[in-house]
């Protein structure tokens, strides 16, 4: 049997992924919004006689890329050994498509082009000639719709029989078609990547003849003018392929083109999105969550049982430490996001998530980012770690850093809970179907505190540290489409919901042993706990908290969701977490050790701004490779939460 290999490469958001899960038989998500893969997916597949090993690499303009998950994209093109390269166009925009397509041709002879959204490309009344383009660039041309499964039997045999003369040869300007024949000869895209990318010329080890030659043509040919020289044979190409007719754009269409094009309506309508899920989030997940912990508290007794075996100085803390803190986590966490990924998903599926960011690019963008960053922080709301991890999307590093050092003021799904829960004890004190609408209302508010602060913060780091760049933009904006209801929640609770929490519970354990350790280990006849609490207390006064409070925050970094449980461990001087029986009978413990409505705005506040989970710390450090900016995004939000509560406690 023979091996081949090849490389799905196209723009953001033109079905590659689809495509790859109709050849190879996967599972991966697709999505309506750029930046759904941020790494390169491999997988074998067997067709005819052909043992296939296919790549799915992430969404890119040019190989003359920006942002980090277009450089991954662009060093597999040009770095990498492989027998094919498959082009995946955008029927609907065929112009844009062409461009990266020509950059692919400059590198790699062995090119098969795939014209995808084929079905959306009728309905719009665009007609392409699919035997002239052949024609013109002499290598095979196949028509798809990955959505439909049209086409994709014909793009395999395609691949395996495919036959290239390539009659079209990419014209540049005279200097550039000079320096490619001097540097690389018949490799041209990756003469150009020299030209347009220091940092990979930099990691060549070119001759010293080579790099004054490369020094002397980077002063005269610009990023520009290559792009337009791709523009011109582009169009040169395209010429009596396409044609078009009048389009009607659809009803439906029009309308939420309007609604959230429009600045009078676009961001009350993002705000009422916002309330909507929180709402859904905050009443139907309360019945299941007490389900789940009366269930793990079931079987506490039966697995205390089972383990008897070993000496009770190792079963109690595993029992009453890991086990009931993990219980914890899994009970608080799981129904919450069991609802807010599925929708939230919904969302960015349909289009909408994109139009945010293109709202939002104008507010940003004067803070010295771009819009792409209200994508990250949507991220945030499901987990801040994911929210680190999704600003690979932005075109520059400086972008990213301000992302990342700003995501951690979007409350995760791991804070909500003790958030939901003070707002129910002090602002509402109302279980009732208008009580989660109150409690939904006040969490929006906070969240919106939240956005506030990022462009607060975005500004200043902008202002004074990071200065040097300016921002760039480019973010496609999807047509509408109906997601997939039942798939799209299939992968929103696999790759989100699930994955965050595992990730919990892999911290959540330790963490158990390490309180229970705190919490047993007596000096004196007091616990370390109670030393630690009352060694802090005197700051946590100064700042209208205590001690307690700041000791639960400070134990809660591997899991935000054990702060309440670990305030009623500190507030009872026990051995082990416990719970409450209902949030009038937590509300009372907290009275008694001098709770008030400050203390309940100020744990809102460092609620809202304090250092990440261990988690989210971690990904940022393998995302920067910097222990400074580690430390920074630790250090920054628990100073402002400091500082604001300092100033709430002192005016009032």
């Amino acid at each position: 049997m023979k091996k081949r290999s090849a490389c799905l490469i196209g723009n953001p958001n033109v079905g590659k992924s689809s495509i790859f899960n109709s050849l190879t038989g996967s599972l991966q998500h697709t999505g309506n919004w750029t930046g759904k893969t941020v790494s390169n997916e491999k997988k074998e597949f067997v067709y005819q006689d052909t043992l296939w090993e296919l790549v799915d690499l992430p969404g890119t303009y040019s190989l003359m890329c920006e942002s980090d998950e277009e450089k991954i994209a662009s060093d597999f093109v040009l770095e990498n050994d492989y027998d094919l390269a498959v082009v995946i166009c955008d029927a609907t925009n065929l112009e844009r498509s062409m461009e990266l397509l020509l950059e692919v041709l400059d590198v790699k002879k062995e090119v098969v082009v795939a014209l995808n959204l084929m079905d959306e490309a009728r309905k719009r009344q665009i007609f392409i000639d699919k035997e002239l383009l052949e024609k013109k660039l002499g290598i095979p041309v196949v028509l798809t719709s990955a959505k439909e499964g049209v086409g994709l039997d014909i793009l395999l045999e395609k691949m395996n029989h495919a036959v290239f003369t390539n009659t079209f040869l990419v014209e540049h300007t005279p200097q550039i078609e000079r320096f490619c024949k001097y540097f690389v000869r018949e490799r041209k895209g990756e003469a150009i990547k020299y030209l347009v990318d220091e940092e990979y010329s930099m990691q060549k080890d070119l001759q010293e003849e080579k790099r004054k030659v490369l020094h002397f043509y980077q002063k005269m040919i610009s990023k520009a003018m290559i792009r337009e020289s791709y523009h011109e044979n582009a169009l040169k190409i395209l010429e009596g392929v396409i044609e078009r007719k009048e389009e009607k754009e659809k009803k439906e269409d029009k309308i939420w083109n309007f609604l959230f094009s429009n600045r009078f309506t676009s961001f009350p309508l993002m705000l009422l999105l916002l309330f909507g899920i929180l709402w859904l989030t905050i009443y139907f997940s309360n019945i299941p969550s007490d389900l789940l912990f009366s269930f793990f508290e079931f079987l506490e007794k039966p697995l205390y049982s089972l383990l008897s075996f070993l000496p009770v100085s190792v079963l109690n803390p595993l029992i009453y430490g890991g086990y009931r803190t993990l219980y914890w986590v899994v009970s608080v966490m799981t129904p919450p996001m069991l609802i807010f990924f599925p929708l939230f998903s919904l969302l960015e599926d349909y289009g909408l998530l994109p139009r945010i960011a293109f709202n939002l690019d104008q507010p940003f963008s004067k803070c010295g980012s771009c819009g792409k960053q209200s994508l990250t922080m949507c991220m945030g709301l499901g987990c801040n770690a994911v929210g680190v991890t999704g600003t690979r999307i932005m075109e520059s590093k400086k972008m990213r850093l301000l992302s990342i050092l700003t995501n951690v003021f979007m409350p995760c799904n791991g804070r909500f809970p003790a958030m939901i829960a003070i707002i129910g004890m002090f602002f509402v004190q109302d279980a009732s179907f208008l009580g989660s609408i109150y409690s939904a209302l006040i969490l929006s508010l906070i969240i919106l505190g939240g956005i506030l602060l990022t462009f607060l913060v975005t500004y200043l780091l902008n202002f004074f540290v990071l200065k040097n760049e300016k921002p760039i933009f480019i973010l496609e904006l999807p047509s509408f489409r109906k997601p997939k209801i039942l798939k799209t929640i299939y992968f929103s609770i696999k790759e989100k919901a699930l994955h965050v929490l595992k990730r919990a519970m892999v911290v959540s354990f330790p963490a158990g042993l390490l309180i229970y350790f705190l919490a047993n280990v007596q000096i004196e006849g007091l616990s370390i706990l109670t030393y630690l609490k009352d060694f802090l207390n005197p700051f946590g006064v100064l700042i209208g908290l205590d001690g307690a409070i700041l000791l639960a925050f400070l134990l809660g970094m591997p899991a935000n969701e054990i702060v309440i449980p670990m305030l009623l461990l500190l507030y009872s001087n026990g051995g082990m977490l416990t719970s409450y029986e209902s949030l009038d009978s937590l509300k009372n413990i907290f009275l008694v050790n001098h709770w008030t409505i400050l203390t309940a705005i100020n744990f809102l506040i460092l609620s809202l701004c304090h250092f990440p989970c261990a988690t989210t710390l971690l990904t940022i450090k393998k995302e920067t490779n910097s222990w400074f900016y580690t430390i920074l995004s630790f250090v920054l939000p628990t100073m402002i939460g400091i500082v604001l509560c300092f100033i709430i406690n002192l005016i009032f």
